[in-house]
């Protein structure tokens, strides 16, 4: 559009923007067209985007059902309410009663500081330069009633010790050894006498420093819960007050794994937190209340930590390498204790075939359990299958109807696209398994099907699923189903030659046969296949070295050539299966993948648009270009109005000029006459 400042007919007074708007109309036909074309096409790509979404959620659900954890399941049954385990069983569990006697559980290894690891409490020193738990303040604390002052900064131990003695409190202070450490200790000067110890006007925290306010009363004593000083965690490790001091950089090693340490740097924390945060394999943790150090293996059984150190941190800490509580290994037995097991961790997996077993407790008795068919996860599973297939084919039938009443197509009606794809999705999940041994041929067998048949017309458009036939399958023969859902071809190197090993399933064929593998001698090898009438249908070449690996040469299949090659011809003999949701997969992968429908309509809905948007500048550009035109046309017809319209005022003004001088002639020619 023109940006120019235009006003509508002021001379001629004609509302040229709707003339000109209206001259336009047969410009705009083509442009509103196309915007139509790309909003129906825009309806068309969002529906197959959608589309594409659920397709993918159907084709998550049918990989789940092509697991053979999913189909195959057992449960671990206990025999009361308390099991002395965790179990769970896998699909390769073997159904029965079984028993367990469990003599003793997995513990860990522990490497722990012998005694606190802090230097004990100077009494002859001023309060505020001994490595108190808590820094005591100034004010006063209550015995008994009695109050009694504190200076940190003049006082010692010493001095609030002989000031309590002599405050006339009634009690006895003194400092005992307790774990090697010194406490403070509060005794009754008679017997039975009373300890009370605080009151609300207390100000200085001296009672609570020394551990004694929730201290208990044993006798006529009440003694310091913890001793007077621990290690500080918060200063670095030449500061923290520990009874060996640590003066230089080291490296502690644990278990292989070197951990730096820096004395002026590193605090305790930041060491226990390098080891947790270490690969080796320990916690390490420390304990207030004793002022020791602990590292715990994260392993259970009788291995020991393996500890050294460049420096003294181990023996600040007080642990000596040498001197560890080694842990003990689980020790049960399935047969009421004729043969002893022995595991080094109290899960275990090795006990019963598809069983984990996770130890919690010690039994005195065989204790029994049982293992039986669990076929919840699979009808989950089935479950979710069908409503992800119906929410697809419900989809698919709203955007390909047509109402009859509303006189309203679906915006996919008549879509070749569409209705293969729907076509398609019916025929696979209806089709028979191709080539399978069980007793269920088709999904129909267990189950899952449109509806028995003679259904009414019209309830036969969603999939369906007849739980009790689905489980009774799954409770008789769980395999069968399994094969019947995720079957695949089978191969077998029948004749090795320079192809010395080959495992997997291979893919992209439909039909049973053999493949013949020719080897040159030097490495180049060719695969071809052909089917049961010995008819070749495909060839591929690949190099390899002796040894050597390929997942390309035969695809799905792993084959090894041998380690030296002498011209010799291998054959693989291959048994085509296909179960129903194998084959569905494949399909489902095609379609949505980056060269199937959904990608390839995407891709032209998106050039349809760039092709019409293209086209609608091209017609806008046109119609701008008339407008200006009109505007140019109307703008000059003003200009014309104006200009005879000002010439018509200017002739106005002088005809009365004319008439007067007239009039004026013609009294003078009556006078001279």
């Amino acid at each position: 559009m023109s940006s120019t400042i235009r006003f509508d007919g002021i001379s001629s007074g004609l509302d040229t923007t709707s003339i000109i708007n209206a001259l336009l109309t047969s410009y705009q036909q083509p442009i509103t067209q196309l915007q139509q074309q790309q909003s129906q096409i825009q309806t068309q790509q969002s529906i197959w985007q959608e589309l594409g979404n659920r397709l993918n959620s159907l084709l998550s659900t049918t990989q789940s059902l092509l697991q053979r954890a999913t189909v195959i399941g057992y449960t671990v049954q206990p025999s009361d309410s308390t099991p002395p385990f965790t179990a769970t069983a896998g699909p390769s569990a073997t159904p029965g009663t079984y028993s367990i006697l469990i003599n003793q559980l997995a513990t860990s290894t522990v490497a722990r500081s012998s005694g606190p690891m802090a230097a004990d409490i100077d009494p002859t020193a001023l309060l505020k330069n001994d490595a108190f738990r808590t820094a005591v303040t100034a004010g006063t604390f209550t015995i008994n009633g009695v109050s009694i002052s504190v200076n940190p900064n003049t006082d010692t131990l010493n001095d609030v010790i002989n000031r309590i003695n002599s405050s006339g409190a009634g009690v006895t202070a003194s400092l005992v050894t307790v774990d090697g450490r010194s406490r403070l200790a509060l005794t009754a000067t008679t017997p039975g006498g009373p300890i009370q110890l605080g009151s609300g006007g207390d100000t200085s925290n001296f009672l609570s420093a020394t551990s004694l306010l929730a201290a208990p009363r044993s006798g006529d004593t009440i003694t310091g819960t913890r001793s007077l000083v621990a290690v500080r965690t918060d200063l670095p490790l030449a500061q923290a007050s520990f009874a060996t001091p640590i003066t230089s950089p080291g490296t502690l090693t644990i278990n292989g794994v070197q951990i730096a340490y820096d004395p002026t740097s590193d605090t305790l924390g930041t060491i226990i937190n390098k080891i947790n945060a270490s690969t080796a394999n320990v916690i390490a943790s420390y304990d207030t209340q004793t002022d020791r150090l602990t590292l715990t293996s994260r392993t259970t059984g009788s291995q020991q930590i393996s500890l050294s150190d460049t420096g003294n941190l181990l023996a600040a800490l007080n642990i000596n390498p040498s001197a560890q509580q080694l842990g003990q290994n689980a020790v049960y037995s399935l047969d009421g204790g004729t043969t002893w097991q022995y595991s080094t961790s109290n899960t275990i997996n090795d006990a019963i075939p598809g069983v984990s077993l996770t130890l919690t407790r010690t039994t005195s008795t065989p204790y029994t359990f049982s293992i039986a068919p669990n076929a919840d996860n699979a009808v989950a599973a089935v479950k979710q299958f069908v409503d992800q297939f119906n929410s697809v084919l419900s989809y698919l039938d709203q955007q390909t109807a047509y109402n009859a009443d509303t006189k309203q197509a679906g915006p996919l009606l008549g879509d070749s696209g569409a209705l293969m794809l729907e076509a398609t999705l019916r025929r696979l999940v209806t089709s028979p398994a191709t080539n399978v041994s069980g007793p269920f041929k088709s999904l129909a067998d267990i189950g899952i099907s449109f509806g028995p048949v003679g259904s009414a017309v019209g309830t036969t458009n969603q999939l369906q699923l007849d739980e009790s036939k689905l489980r009774a399958a799954l409770a008789t023969n769980p395999n069968a189903v399994f094969e019947l859902f995720g079957a695949t071809s089978r191969a077998t190197l029948s004749t090795p030659g320079d192809i010395a090993n080959a495992y997997g399933s291979p893919t992209g064929i439909t039909a049973s046969g053999h493949y013949v593998i020719t080897s040159d001698g030097a490495g180049h090898f060719t695969a071809q296949f052909y089917d049961a009438s010995n008819t070749l249908r495909s060839t591929r070449t690949e190099t390899l070295a002796p040894g050597a690996t390929s997942s390309t040469l035969i695809p799905g299949m792993i084959v090894t050539a041998a380690s030296s090659f002498t011209g010799a011809q291998s054959q693989i003999t291959v048994n085509y299966q296909s179960g129903v949701f194998s084959s569905l997969a494949q399909y489902l992968q095609s379609t949505v993948g980056p060269s199937g429908m959904i990608a390839t309509r995407g891709d032209s809905y998106q050039q349809q648009l760039r092709d019409i948007n293209d086209q609608i500048l091209v017609y806008q550009d046109r119609l701008n270009q008339r407008r200006e035109q009109l505007i140019q046309q109307f703008a000059q017809l003003e200009a014309l109005l104006a200009e005879m319209m000002q010439q018509s005022a200017q002739l106005g003004m002088q005809i009365p000029s004319f008439l007067g001088a007239g009039q004026a002639a013609s009294s003078s020619n009556a006078s001279g006459s």
